[in-house]
C-alpha cells in the first residue's frame, strides 16, 4: 500500500514536469491542459487543447522502456494511440521505435 501511494506521489511529480516541459516546446501548437503517467505500466497521456481544434485532443503512449547509457537515460516509445485516427497514425509512424534524451530535471524523477 505504501509502495503504491509513493508510486502515484512520483508518478504526480513526473507528470507536473512533463507537463511543463510539453508546454514550453509545443505552444505555438497549443496548450496541454492534463498529462497522467503510470510508471509501473510505462503508459503515458496528454490531453492537449490544439489550436484550431474544438475539443481537447489525447495521446497516449501506451508502451515506452526507459534505457541508461553512462549518466544519461533515454526513452524508447514503443506504440501510441489517441482520439483522433489520423493522429494515432501520424505518430507511430514518425515516433514509435525512436529514442529521445529524457532531461535531466525529468529523468531525476525516475
Amino acid at each position: 500500500m505504501l509502495k503504491s501511494m509513493a508510486r502515484g506521489v512520483k508518478d504526480g511529480a513526473l507528470a507536473i514536469s512533463i507537463k511543463a516541459y510539453l508546454n514550453d516546446k509545443l505552444k505555438e501548437y497549443g496548450e496541454v491542459v492534463d498529462c497522467s503517467i503510470n510508471t509501473a505500466k510505462s503508459r503515458f497521456t496528454v490531453q492537449a487543447m490544439l489550436k484550431g481544434e474544438q475539443e481537447t485532443v489525447s495521446a497516449t503512449i501506451e508502451r515506452y522502456e526507459v534505457e541508461s547509457e553512462e549518466d544519461e537515460r533515454f526513452i524508447k516509445l514503443i506504440e501510441f494511440s489517441s482520439s483522433r485516427p489520423w493522429l494515432t497514425l501520424l505518430l507511430n509512424k514518425l515516433f514509435a521505435g525512436k529514442r529521445y534524451k529524457i532531461p535531466s530535471a525529468v529523468s531525476k524523477l525516475l
